[in-house]
């Protein structure tokens, strides 16, 4: 198959790597892909100090098309120059199947796909695990423009069949992929808990998650100090960066007592399976942007039990005393789920087994795109 995906930005946002692994995925299966993408300035082959998706599609393969618009924001003219473009380019490459993955790009490749005569059946990916918003654009989007959406969680896809009149056979939930490959359980995290100033026999749980308000950091420093007076060898190790990292963690974690507990080496790019692999098991109280969690997809495929608040998609993705623990995230609740994992080395094994088995299971690139495919071959056969 000959497949088109487009993706309207330039920065490498939350969707932006499950729809390039697709797009790797796909073209290991033996399909010609394309993707194209934003570009984010003209004097520079790519942003400099930022990433972006131009630049992470060349690092996995694949030489992205950059000549049109494909803006994260709605502007008119650039809108028109792109339906008229890429329709054209539609029709010159012979395309079988045009993939989108965000809002712009759905309306202008939608419209473009409907123009070039052909049937040319549109794929939508919603990379969020909640339900589309209302409104006249995803109306006209979903209900002319699209031939099958994809959805991350069940409800998701029950919500936008509701909102939009879209029947059964319109949507289907695939689960968001990880690369299991990269996160993988390992044999190396010692290493970095020294680095980090963590014993060997230390119970380290972990957290992934920008330093913002509504994250909840204030519930964890609580449950935290709760644990940590009955696991005495318990270290929180916070991954993650946010403008208000004093105000949120380090002044309260040093007036509840917290400094030799809390430990925050701060973003990490180079290391970052090396330093998730120093966690025992893992905390998630919010979804973050990322809208479908994949760091709790991660995590698992690493072998780690997961502690998850029952909000959002967590609820879905953790299965409640089998891989982890889903609870109401009081700071009385959280600490002693924190206990009851710190205290049980044989019942964090079993949920790190039965975490890392669901991960290879349904959340890998391979099952997603085996299953993307035959979406297409099921347009495609109609």
């Amino acid at each position: 198959m000959k497949i088109l995906h487009l993706f309207s930005d330039w920065k490498w946002t939350g969707p932006a790597e499950p729809a390039l692994n697709l797009c790797v995925e796909l073209k290991k299966r033996g399909h010609d892909v394309t993707i194209a993408c934003g570009k984010a300035m003209d004097d520079y082959p790519f942003p400099p100090d930022s990433e972006s998706v131009e630049k992470s599609a060349y690092e996995r393969g694949l030489v992205p098309v950059t000549r049109f618009h494909l803006s994260k924001h709605f502007r008119f003219f650039k809108y028109i120059s792109d339906i008229k473009n890429l329709s054209v380019f539609m029709k010159e490459e012979a395309y079988d199947i045009v993939h989108v993955h965000r809002n712009q790009d759905h309306l202008v490749g939608g419209i473009a796909a409907r123009r070039t005569g052909r049937s040319l059946p549109v794929v939508r990916t919603s990379h969020d695990g909640v339900a589309l918003k209302k409104g006249i654009r995803n109306n006209i989007c979903l209900t002319r423009l699209t031939d099958k959406l994809i959805t991350v969680s069940e409800e998701a896809k029950m919500s936008d069949m509701k909102n939009f009149g879209l029947s059964k056979d319109k949507v289907i939930m695939i689960n968001a992929s990880i690369d299991c490959h990269r996160f993988n359980p390992g044999d190396g995290h010692l290493v970095h808990r020294e680095k980090f100033g963590m014993k060997e026999d230390d119970i380290v749980v972990g957290i992934i998650a920008r330093i913002q308000t509504h994250r909840r950091f204030h519930i964890l420093l609580e449950a935290i100090k709760i644990a940590s007076q009955e696991i005495p060898k318990l270290k929180l190790l916070v991954i993650g960066r946010g403008t208000k990292e004093k105000q949120l963690l380090t002044k309260p974690a040093k007036s509840m007592g917290l400094e030799g507990v809390v430990i925050h080496p701060g973003y990490r790019t180079g290391d970052y399976v090396e330093a998730v692999s120093c966690m025992d098991f893992n905390i998630f109280l919010m979804p973050g942007t990322d809208g479908s969690c994949r760091a709790v997809r991660e995590v698992m495929a690493m072998g780690k039990p997961v502690i998850a608040a029952d909000r959002g998609m967590l609820s879905t993705i953790v299965d409640h005393d089998i891989t982890g623990l889903v609870i109401d995230d009081t700071p009385e609740n959280l600490a002693m789920a924190i206990i009851k994992l710190a205290k049980d080395s044989k019942l964090r094994k079993k949920m790190a087994d039965a975490s890392l088995q669901k991960a290879q299971d349904i959340f890998s690139q391979e099952s997603m795109a085996e299953k993307v495919e035959k979406v297409y071959e099921e347009l495609l056969s109609k």
